[in-house]
């Protein structure tokens, strides 16, 4: 043991050497079981795309079936429905029931449905979706054979007096494209496949000579049969290991079950995966420089480029112009995303030059609307209440007349109050003539007046006069905010305030109601139906000026509008 080359294989070459080897088997099993699982997973997801898919499909042929059996309920022809349906979509042919009795049928049917009496299958079928507006499906199966073909039985429900009218539609599996989608599934050529009912009768099955017969009843047929989607090891006959994995066809009730050798498939990349120790220094250097080169030309470039993204979701044009670097695919990404940005922005900008033309010309024909109605139609009231004052002496004689005309009266001041709260609505014109305090305090005072809340107005700061359309675009904001607050928030209590600053003035419209979920972008908006609020924005960014809108549910909303009076606002035409 006083040897150094003794010493140095007992103390540090056969350690290494164990460690070596500890690492080689620990490695070569620890893949082994990794390996397994990602077959496993993999095998499992495949099938319930594969099953989601059929679904799909399924679903497609039950609504077509179902649209051809409401529109011949509606139809006094009801052959003509079925002439020139492409042969695509039920290859087997279409068949129109009423009450059981036969009335129409596709020209390319065969004897299922013309035969007297009907299938016992299809009968019952056709018995129990009479008016339901389900549909049943029923297979038509040849045992040994993959030529499967599907009945679907369908039944709108009754609508007004059309007749009740069902339909029995049939195609083959190959129609659905299910050689192809499950031919996906075959990794290796030791995977078998099998389509069965709810009941466990085969459909179809990479060994035709199983379709017409059952699952058997192992425990995972059992779990699949009853509409489980999973995956699990299982020993064959030969005590071979496999995977088994299985998912339901949610449409028809079916499940889709696919069992593999995954050691066969795997076997070459196991025996490859022996040899890892022996690259691993070489692997792990290149490994490092391949991550090094990914971080620096792709990960952090395409970081960056999210971050751009997501300012021109947000709005911010400008930041994708900055330069990101990184490979050349994704440049290419960065320079198509600035010319849809550029597209973005022009459609934005017509769209708002559309919109400012449309907020105008609606002020204008409000404006027309009020003077009209406050230059005609009140001043036709008033005289027609000083007319009904000088009836007055012609019946001193008469009670009874005289209390009619002083009901008239008091409905003709009635109707010159509403006539003139409607002129207010629309364009208030004192908002021309004293400016935006006096207008938005009228506005408080009728709502207040209409007892649906207590509006608090106030006023801070010296008020003056800004360009008009700052006016009226602070001035319909509050409306509708104010609106918005007694109609959908239903709050008691609202807080008006407007503030004059010297280069700005503000309003601000706070409510205790309900209040609502603010979404976080203005892009949001549409899909949660605020196209009030949408109105509001676009008034404002016309406007030049700034709108926020904060929130909570069971606190009240707060509206807060801000104009520049420095800055000229946008043009509208």
């Amino acid at each position: 043991m006083r040897s150094l080359p003794l010493q140095l294989f007992t103390f540090l070459a056969l350690p290494l050497l164990v460690l070596l080897l500890f690492v080689t088997f620990g490695s070569v099993t620890l893949h082994q079981a990794a390996m397994r699982d990602l077959a496993r997973e993999h095998d499992v997801q495949a099938v319930r795309g594969v099953a989601a898919t059929l679904s799909g499909r399924l679903e497609q042929q039950e609504h077509t079936l179902m649209a051809l059996a409401t529109q011949a309920a509606e139809r006094s022809n009801k052959q003509a429905v079925l002439q020139g349906l492409p042969e695509t979509f039920f290859d087997g042919g279409i068949a129109l029931y009423n009450g059981g009795n036969l009335i129409a049928a596709s020209p390319h049917v065969d004897t299922w449905q013309s035969s007297s009496p009907l299938r016992p299958d299809l009968a019952i079928a056709l018995s129990n979706v009479e008016g339901t507006g389900q549909a049943v499906y029923v297979p038509l199966v040849q045992s040994g054979r993959n030529v499967t073909r599907i009945a679907v039985v369908v039944s709108p429900p009754i609508e007004g007096d059309n007749p009740l009218i069902s339909a029995i539609g049939v195609f083959s599996l190959d129609r659905l494209d299910l050689p192809i989608m499950l031919e996906t599934l075959r990794t290796s050529k030791h995977a078998a496949i099998t389509l069965a009912t709810h009941e466990g009768l085969i459909l179809y099955a990479t060994n035709p000579a199983l379709v017409g017969g059952y699952l058997p009843s192992e425990s995972q047929n059992q779990a699949a049969l009853r509409g489980e989607s999973e995956a699990e090891y299982h020993s064959d006959s030969a005590g071979r290991d496999m995977i088994v994995s299985y998912a339901p066809v949610t449409e028809s009730g079916w499940t889709l079950i696919q069992e593999e050798l995954w050691t066969e498939m795997l076997s070459p990349v196991m025996r490859y995966s022996q040899a890892a120790p022996l690259v691993l220094v070489p692997g792990l250097a290149i490994m490092l420089i391949g991550v090094w080169f990914a971080i620096n030309a792709i990960v952090r470039p395409l970081q960056k480029l999210e971050a751009r993204a997501a300012d021109l979701a947000a709005g911010n044009f400008e930041s994708i112009q900055s330069p990101v670097g990184g490979i050349e695919e994704i440049r290419r990404l960065q320079h198509s995303l600035q010319q849809m940005a550029g597209q973005l922005e022009k459609a934005q900008e017509l769209m708002r030059h559309y919109i400012g033309v449309i907020t105008e010309a609606q002020e204008e024909e409000r404006l027309r609307l009020a003077h009209e109605l406050h230059d005609h139609t009140i001043q036709a009231l008033i005289a027609l209440d000083q007319r009904e004052q000088m009836l007055k002496k012609y019946l001193n004689d008469d009670p009874a007349g005289a209390q009619r005309l002083a009901d008239l009266r008091e409905m003709t001041a009635q109707a010159i109050d509403d006539l003139r709260m409607i002129i207010r609505a629309m364009r208030p014109i004192y908002l021309e003539d004293l400016g935006l305090v006096p207008a938005l305090e009228g506005l408080a005072r009728d709502i207040s007046a209409s007892g649906d809340a207590d509006v608090h107005f106030e006023k801070i700061g010296t008020p003056r006069r800004l360009p008009s359309e700052q006016e009226i675009t602070l001035y319909r904001v509050a409306q509708e905010a104010l609106n918005n607050a007694r109609r959908h928030s239903q709050a008691r209590e609202i807080w008006l305030k407007v503030i004059f600053e010297p280069e700005e003035v503000t309003v601000f419209v706070r409510d205790n109601g309900t209040g609502f979920r603010a979404p976080q972008r203005v892009t949001d908006l549409p899909r949660n139906g605020h196209f009030g609020l949408i109105g509001m924005y676009e008034r404002a960014e016309l406007a030049g000026a700034d709108l926020r809108i904060d929130s909570t549910q069971g606190q009240g909303t707060t509206v807060t509008i801000r104009a520049n009076t420095s800055l000229e606002p946008q043009a509208s035409t």
